[in-house]
């Protein structure tokens, strides 16, 4: 993919009539920006090599499960979404932490009279409503890199949205319980 845009990138600066000096310069130009995106992306993997090589968020998730207990469904479903909303900022891909927590996840709430389409909304809510906020997410520190964003900044900014959205999700998580 990268391949496809570093050729696109070069045919469109030829149909513009730039010479092969401008259109190099114009790609060291571009990729001057995203080398802090790259820093940072770097940076939040490191952090989550960390933990996976420490064993910190097995201790994580089996401390997490003994937190359900005999609690109403609707409970037990806020409590899904909670934490996978606070795993994300361990494991922020969607795919690698469906990859860790769904084997544990879907007996357990199996166990807590879940269905299983509500304990993936859960996971699903609670993994894509916290990507807007999560420092470990390459995607939105590179963004906010480029953009020239403060995190902090940021923060303040969407904080209310997000709040405004986890209200939804509960709400959307005791009508599925």
């Amino acid at each position: 993919m990268g391949g496809l845009f570093l050729l696109s990138g070069i045919i469109m600066g030829f149909i513009s009539g730039m010479s092969i000096n401008k259109v190099a310069n114009g790609f060291v130009l571009g990729a001057s920006g995203m080398t802090s995106c790259a820093l940072i992306k770097g940076f939040a993997y490191t952090i989550l090599v960390i933990i996976k090589n420490g064993d910190i968020l097995d201790t994580i998730l089996y401390y997490s499960t003994n937190l359900f207990g005999s609690l109403p469904p609707a409970l037990n479903a806020i409590g899904l979404f909670f934490v996978q909303l606070s795993l994300n900022f361990l494991v922020p891909s969607g795919s690698r932490q469906a990859a860790l927590t769904m084997p544990i996840v879907t007996p357990l709430g199996d166990m807590m009279g879940l269905t299983r389409q509500t304990t993936v909304l859960a996971f699903q809510m609670g993994d894509g409503v916290s990507n807007i906020i999560v420092p470990t997410v390459g995607v939105l520190l590179g963004g906010l890199a480029i953009a020239g964003i403060p995190y902090v900044r940021w923060i303040r900014w969407v904080f209310p949205y997000f709040l405004l959205i986890v209200s939804v999700g509960v709400i959307f998580l005791i009508i599925a319980a």
